[in-house]
């Protein structure tokens, strides 16, 4: 057997859904999935009027949202500004950078997101998933930082 690396093919069809309140998440390409080190990749549907809440902060991670399909909300910065997106546009976010996503329309909304490094917001906090589930905590909790402090 050969240690050279492989290509991996991955696809959300052959992947675990991770239903959360008003949305679907796919974690497509992760250290716990196919062995990434450097990044973790995925794909979120929002349905029609939904929000991805809770909103939070990666305090050591970069990440990009890029949408595909559907015209959405990217909630953004620490005033909560509000960054209309269209299929084939992406947003930016910087460690420290507060943001979440919402979905005002009548279709799904078709969210690719890239992390870097690699680790999946709720595999870093397992309780965070646990409220983004519930609907109405969600909408109480406030900023969430996604560190690996196992202390927060």
């Amino acid at each position: 057997m050969s240690d050279k690396p492989r290509a991996v093919k991955v696809s959300p069809y052959d992947c675990e859904i991770i239903p959360l309140s008003q949305r679907m998440n796919f974690k497509l390409v992760d250290p716990t999935t196919c062995g990434s080190k450097h990044l973790t990749f995925g794909m979120v549907i929002v349905e029609p009027h939904g929000t991805c809440e809770p909103g939070h902060v990666h305090d050591d991670q970069e990440e990009i949202f890029f949408c595909l399909s559907g015209h959405g909300i990217v909630v953004a910065d620490d005033d909560h500004k509000e960054i209309p997106v269209a299929p084939c546009e992406a947003v930016f976010f910087k460690p420290g950078v507060y943001h979440s996503l919402k979905n005002p329309t009548d279709i799904p909304l078709q969210v690719l997101w890239i992390l870097s490094p690699g680790g999946w917001v709720f595999d870093r906090n397992p309780g965070l998933k646990k409220i983004a589930e519930e609907p109405e905590k969600s909408k109480k909790q406030g900023v969430v930082h996604t560190s690996l402090d196992k202390s927060q």
